[in-house]
């Protein structure tokens, strides 16, 4: 065998060992498998590993806007007709949030914390001053003593209401209604012997503070159970609607998903200021700053009425008082105020809750929540959080104000709670993608070695066949010159055969 002979041989047998091999690997998906199994391990809330840092204290800013609607003919729905609002806003707040109080527990399978928050305004983001802007809106405290001081108690509220001037509607600055101020007819009931808060706001006592103390799954034992909830304020149930399966908390704070999400998957979100878990699914595919993501958004049935989504029967506050699709009465965690939730402008929501408001626009661009999902590692690299509050107004009797009023789902105000990753971090992930990805694939790069060195084989292989063809035209029979040679002494050289004997 010549040395040629040989180099083929070996090419061609280093060329099928790497095809069959990185197609055996790719079959098998034996790197791929390798790397998630690595990412499960990294991917856990355990001092020291890749994410513990960052799930205690977020590096992307947080911001919260808030948007009130402004009351524009107050005289005029108190005489029953249409409420018209303009919305002002935003009023941009930076949001700071940590951990607080992380403590391991049960052999690093689980681990405890509070979710603090604290909030600092951002003049050059907002439209206004919140201390010297003015909002006209429907007055809270009033319509929530209004609603639980019914029947006889109705007499002794209403001398409180009249001594202390409360009227239906109210103006307040922005900053009062958001972080608080004394109210004169709450001050007044507390006075009276009753244990009532006498400041009313809307994030009263929600800054510099936390929801309740946490205990989440730490992802150890199995990587699904990473950042999921297993208490809240030491409860595995709420205890505020009428069905265990209502009362459950399911998922995440938000703020943390497990690794290798598939789009087929419904994700939980507990959301302590909606008293409820909410889910949301698969819309589409979208990219933050490089980053793939899944976006997921909640579809109209977590909102929807228990005539479209009989699952719901159990956020009934009674069998009476269940509301339409798009907004979720929350009365029973606000200590019976008449608190109802909504997405903005009641998107997703029935057409009547539109049509009862003059200024209502939803549109899915603003007022659409949603979460931006790294499906690798399970990374928010970009979310929005919009939730809108309002009022129940109706005729209450014994109120003479309300006389003329319709039942009514009364907006106040929606917030705008949003995130993007961060440039630094948004590179982080890119790098960790970059390593899964090049890891994963691995197979791949084996099978494209291969076949190179197939094509390295062909080449070899025509170039032997033809050196081949060339040696054999060279050796082979070729005719005697027909032209006589000279022979310099015996003169013209005549080739003659051997005679054989007859």
């Amino acid at each position: 065998m010549t040395r040629r002979s040989c180099a083929i041989y070996t090419v061609g047998a280093i060329c099928a060992l790497l095809l069959v091999s990185g197609i055996a690997l790719m079959v098998a998906q034996v790197f791929r498998n390798l790397m998630h199994k690595r990412l499960k391990k990294e991917i856990v809330l355990v001092e020291g590993s890749r994410v513990f840092e960052s799930w205690k204290a977020p590096p992307p800013p947080v911001f919260m806007e808030f948007f009130f609607f402004n009351v524009t003919n107050v005289e005029e729905i108190l005489k029953g007709e249409k409420p018209e609002v303009k919305q002002i806003g935003p009023y941009t707040y930076r949001e700071y949030r940590y951990k607080d109080n992380v403590t391991m527990l049960d052999n690093n399978t689980k681990v405890s914390a509070y979710n603090a928050k604290s909030f600092v305004f951002l003049r050059d983001k907002s439209v206004g001053d919140p201390d010297v802007d003015n909002i006209t809106t429907v007055n809270i405290p009033l319509w929530a003593a209004m609603n639980k001081a019914q029947g006889y108690k109705s007499f002794l509220l209403n001398f409180m209401i009249t001594s202390t001037k409360s009227h239906p509607f109210t103006t307040r600055t922005v900053q009062e209604l958001l972080w608080g101020d004394e109210d004169a007819l709450l001050n007044r009931i507390a006075s009276s012997g009753t244990d009532v808060e006498r400041v009313f706001g809307l994030m009263y006592k929600k800054n510099e503070s936390s929801d309740g103390e946490f205990v989440f799954h730490t992802g150890t034992q199995n990587y699904l159970d990473y950042a999921r909830i297993e208490t809240y304020k030491g409860e595995r149930m709420l205890k505020y609607w009428s069905t265990n399966e209502s009362n459950r908390i399911l998922g995440s704070d938000g703020s943390a998903f497990h690794p290798l999400l598939n789009k087929s998957e419904r994700l939980y979100v507990f959301s302590p200021d909606l008293c409820r878990s909410i889910y949301m699914e698969f819309e589409k595919d979208v990219e933050v700053k490089g980053v793939p993501a899944y976006r997921f958004t909640p579809p109209r049935s977590v909102l929807a009425s228990k005539e479209e989504n009989p699952a719901n029967e159990g956020f009934c506050v009674t069998p009476t008082e269940c509301l339409g699709t798009g907004v979720l009465k929350v009365s029973p965690c606000r200590q019976g105020a008449p608190v109802v939730a909504s997405f903005p402008h009641f998107y997703l929501g029935e057409d009547k809750y539109i049509e009862a408001i003059g200024g209502m626009s939803p549109q899915r661009h603003h007022h659409q929540t949603f979460l931006d999902l790294n499906p690798t590692t399970g990374v928010v690299v970009r979310a929005s959080k919009r939730a809108q509050v309002n009022i129940l107004i109706n005729r209450i009797f014994g109120y003479p104000d309300t006389k003329s009023l319709k039942e009514t789902i009364f907006p106040v105000m929606f917030l705008n709670e949003s995130v993007e990753i961060d440039d630094a971090s948004a590179a982080k992930v890119n790098k960790l993608l970059m390593i899964v990805n090049v890891g994963s694939n691995f197979p791949l790069i084996i099978v494209g070695l291969g076949g190179i060195m197939l094509i390295v084989f062909i080449v070899l292989l025509i170039r032997a066949h033809q050196q081949k063809t060339t040696n054999e035209e060279d050796t082979s029979y070729s005719p005697v010159n027909t032209k006589e040679k000279d022979d310099s002494q015996n003169g013209n050289y005549i080739g003659m055969t051997t005679k054989t004997e007859q």
